[in-house]
């Protein structure tokens, strides 16, 4: 058995115990900031239920695959409706009749239900009652950021996993061995998001997938080669882009923080690096007219080339 989160000895510890003993709890409340991986431990939970091999969960019985693919006819996931803020009465209304039915493939059902503090207090009371008298077979499992957001009623009912962010030591290396980047750029990047795995992901992804940023990078090298021709042809493709323009704005302020940081303090480096950022920093705001990009290009490039090679 494969536990999914790094750190959290002690909820690993007293979860291997309860699945390796078939005593998981009827109800588990789940609680912690974005990115310390509740949902990944409701899955690796509700997975671990509708195993029936001896160690749980095997990840290669067809109990597991289906968990794995989020198709798994016994497990359901309960979540905020489209356009509506919280989940509704109706919501725990269903799931309350469905808990009683028997399981489909799996001897459990597990019930994830996301957002559990949405739920107003009528809502969470319905629930109340089934978790006061529930069906052998059936895992509840609520997601949260806070187990204060629910009634006390419903949290005295429930085991209550508090998640959190590990050593920036053992985050740096789950990052450079799960997201092919070197060890400084992963330390950076969790110093700056509190080793908080999750949200350091979503920057990663976020980077990726935007042009301007990537763009960024590839700008700023033809500046310091004192080559503006090639940083203007590189910008061409951001040209009729706002919204990646501001990306890149974006991401080339941070590269020059990042510079000025790195460099020796009141250096020659260190005050060029200043005045490229002043020269940003003067610019941007033009973008909220209706400036041509072309125009907003051809001046960064030529503002930040003067202070290259003044």
């Amino acid at each position: 058995m494969m536990f999914p989160l790094v750190s959290n000895k002690r909820i690993k510890d007293s979860l291997t115990k309860l699945i390796e003993q078939r005593r998981l709890p009827h109800a588990i409340i789940i609680e912690g900031d974005l990115g310390t991986g509740k949902r990944t431990l409701a899955r690796f939970i509700a997975k671990a239920s509708v195993c029936d091999e001896d160690v749980r969960p095997c990840s290669s019985c067809r109990n597991c695959h289906l968990a794995d693919i989020g198709s798994h006819p016994d497990i359901e996931v309960v979540t905020t409706e489209e356009k509506k803020a919280s989940i509704t009465k109706d919501q725990i209304e269903k799931l309350r009749s469905i808990a009683y039915h028997s399981a489909h493939t799996a001897k459990r059902r597990v019930f994830i239900i996301e957002q559990a503090n949405t739920m107003n207090p009528a809502s969470q009371n319905k629930l109340l009652k089934v978790l006061e008298e529930p069906p052998s077979d059936v895992v509840f499992i609520l997601i949260t950021p806070s187990a204060e957001a629910l009634l006390e009623t419903v949290v005295s009912r429930c085991l209550v996993l508090s998640l959190f962010p590990p050593t920036l030591e053992e985050a740096t290396e789950y990052l450079v061995q799960n997201k092919n980047i070197d060890k400084e750029t992963a330390a950076k990047l969790l110093a700056e998001e509190k080793n908080n795995i999750g949200k350091a992901i979503l920057r990663l992804e976020e980077k990726k997938e935007s042009i301007g940023r990537a763009i960024a990078h590839d700008f700023f090298d033809a500046i310091e080669r004192s080559s503006p021709l090639s940083a203007m042809l590189i910008t061409v493709q951001l040209e009729g882009n706002r919204g990646e323009t501001l990306k890149f704005t974006e991401e080339l302020s941070e590269i020059l923080i990042n510079k000025v940081k790195k460099a020796e303090h009141l250096s020659e480096t260190a005050r060029e690096y200043v005045g490229m950022y002043d020269a940003l920093c003067e610019l941007t705001p033009t973008l909220n007219t209706n400036i041509n990009l072309s125009l907003f290009f051809s001046a960064l490039t030529a503002k930040l080339s003067a202070v290259k090679n003044k």
